[in-house]
C-alpha cells in the first residue's frame, strides 16, 4: 500500500485536473458558436478526470481506514494494568503518559527475541498480556529490511524526540515528505512598489524564488539488547528498549541538524545553511567584543524581515554560563536574564553538548547561533523500519568494536527517514566564540 501522504497528494492533483477540465468545458459551452466535436472531447476529458478523482479518493479513504484500525489495535490501553494471559481482552483505559511509545519498545523486544519472526513475536506479546500490541505488530508491513512499524506508533516515538533534540525543541517545524521528496521555494527577492505621476508607466516587478530540495536521508540507530532482558515481555523491557532507541536517534539527529555537512548522506545542518553575510567569524572573549557580536548576530536576522515566530539562541551550556558570568565596568552582571529567565537579549537560550568547544587554530572555539526556528523545516516520512541480528558487530560509545554474539546480545537497527532545510536561510546567523567556555 502506498504512503497515505502520497495518496492524498495524488487525490489533490486529480481534483486540480478535474477543475481545469471543468473550466475548459464551461468555456466551450459559453461560446457563441460551440464546436460540437470540441464539446464532446472536453466532456469526455472531464468525465475521465472525474473517474480518476473518484479512484484516488477511494484509495485515500481505504488507507485512512487501515491507519485508523492500526491505531485502534495499538491502544490506547493501560499496558501496565494487564496481567499475563489477559491478552486483547483487557479493558481499554487511558494509558499512562510515561508509557507513550512503549508499544514500539515491546514490538522491538519481541522481534529481537524471536529473531525477526513477526508471527512468533506477536504470539509472545499475546502470551505476555499485550494483545493490542500483538495485533498492531501482526498488521505491520514486512519488508526485505525487516518490519515497518505502523505509523501511529512510529509517530509517538518521533514525538519523543522533540524534548531531546535542540532544533526540534526550539520550534523547528515537522512537515510530511510525500514520495520521499519535498520541493519548497525560497524567496530570494521581493516585489517592489514605487510612486509616480498619474499617467507615468509603472515598472512591473515580481518576487524571485529558488527551490529548496529535501529528500530522505536515512538515520540508522543501532540498539544492542541483552538476550536475558529479551526473555520477558514486560513494561520495564519495553521502556528500556524505547528509551535506548530514542536516545540513540536523538543524539545523532542533534548533531546532523546543527552541524551536518550534507556529505555521507546526512542532512545539511544549521551551521552550513547560514549565508556568508550572516556568519560573523571568530570573536575574542572580551566583554565589548562579545556584546557587539551578539547584537550583530541578532540584527542580521531581524534586518532580513524574518517573522521572528520562534526566535532563540543555541549554544553549549558552558557558553551560556560564561556569558552569564560577564560583568560590566562597574561590576554589574551584564546579562542577568540568563540566570533568571534562561534568556539572552530577550530570546530563549537552548543548550546542547553537540556544538563542539575545540574548534579553531587554538582548539578553544565554540559556535553560537541565533535563528527563527519556525523557519526551519524537518521533512519526515513518519515511519520506522526495524531489523535485528544476533551476529552483527557494532561500535560502542567509546569507539570500541563489539560483537553482539560474543556479548549474548541482539542488535536492533531502526531506520527513520527525514531531511532538514530552512525556508529562508537568512533566518539563521552565528559566529565562533574564542574561549567562550568556563
Amino acid at each position: 500500500m502506498k504512503n497515505l501522504d502520497d495518496l492524498r497528494r495524488a487525490r489533490a492533483a486529480a481534483a486540480t485536473k478535474m477543475r481545469e477540465r471543468a473550466e475548459a468545458l464551461a468555456a466551450l459551452e459559453g461560446a457563441e458558436t460551440p464546436d460540437a466535436q470540441a464539446l464532446a472531447s472536453a466532456q469526455a476529458d472531464f468525465e475521465a478526470s472525474e473517474q480518476a478523482f473518484e479512484a484516488a479518493d477511494k484509495q485515500v479513504k481505504r488507507a485512512e481506514r487501515v491507519e485508523a484500525a492500526e491505531a485502534a489495535a495499538a491502544g490506547p490501553a493501560d499496558l501496565g494494568a494487564q496481567e499475563p494471559g489477559q491478552g486483547a481482552s483487557a479493558p481499554a483505559i487511558p494509558k499512562d503518559d510515561r508509557h507513550r511509545g512503549v508499544e514500539v519498545g515491546l514490538m522491538v523486544g519481541a522481534l529481537a527475541a524471536q529473531r525477526g519472526d513477526v508471527g512468533a513475536a506477536a504470539a509472545q506479546l499475546e502470551r505476555g498480556g499485550f494483545g493490542q500490541v500483538a495485533a498492531a505488530l501482526s498488521a505491520s508491513e514486512a519488508t526485505a529490511g525487516g518490519v515497518t512499524i505502523p505509523r501511529p506508533l512510529a509517530q509517538e516515538v518521533i514525538g519523543l524526540l522533540r524534548p531531546r533534540v535542540v532544533v526540534r525543541r526550539a520550534g523547528a517545524r515537522s512537515v510530511p515528505m510525500p514520495a520521499g521528496q519535498l520541493r519548497k521555494a525560497r524567496q530570494t527577492g521581493s516585489a517592489t512598489a514605487s510612486y509616480g505621476a498619474e499617467v507615468a508607466p509603472v515598472r512591473a516587478s515580481a518576487p524571485s524564488f529558488e527551490p529548496v530540495d529535501q529528500s530522505f536521508k536515512k538515520l540508522r540507530a543501532l540498539v544492542p539488547i541483552s538476550n536475558t532482558l529479551l526473555a520477558q515481555s514486560s513494561i520495564a523491557m519495553g521502556l528500556f528498549v524505547r528509551d535506548d532507541l530514542v536516545k540513540s536517534m536523538a543524539r545523532r539527529e542533534d548533531l546532523a541538524f546543527l552541524r551536518g555537512a550534507g556529505a555521507a548522506e546526512d542532512p545539511i545542518g544549521m551551521r552550513n545553511w547560514i549565508p556568508a553575510g550572516n556568519w560573523l567569524g571568530s570573536v575574542p572573549d572580551t566583554v565589548a567584543d562579545a556584546d557587539l557580536a551578539l547584537r550583530r548576530c541578532l540584527s542580521r536576522v531581524e534586518d532580513a524581515d524574518v517573522a521572528m515566530t520562534a526566535p532563540g539562541w543555541v549554544m553549549r551550556a558552558s557558553t551560556k554560563n560564561w556569558l552569564g558570568a560577564l560583568k560590566d565596568a562597574n561590576g554589574n552582571v551584564l546579562y542577568p536574564s540568563i540566570d533568571t529567565k534562561g534568556e539572552l537579549k530577550g530570546f530563549p537560550i537552548h543548550v546542547t553538548s553537540q556544538l563542539p568547544n575545540n574548534l579553531g587554530d587554538g582548539s578553544n572555539e565554540t559556535e553560537i547561533m541565533f535563528a527563527d526556528f519556525a523557519e526551519l523545516m524537518i521533512g519526515e516520512s513518519g515511519v520506522l523500519r526495524i531489523a535485528q541480528s544476533t551476529e552483527a558487530a557494532y561500535i560502542d560509545e567509546d569507539g570500541n568494536m563489539q560483537s553482539a554474539f560474543a556479548n549474548d546480545q541482539t542488535l536492533m537497527r531502526a531506520i527513520a527517514e527525514h531531511d532538514f532545510a530552512p525556508e529562508h536561510d537568512v533566518a539563521i546567523a552565528g559566529f565562533s566564540g574564542i574561549g567562550w567556555s568556563l
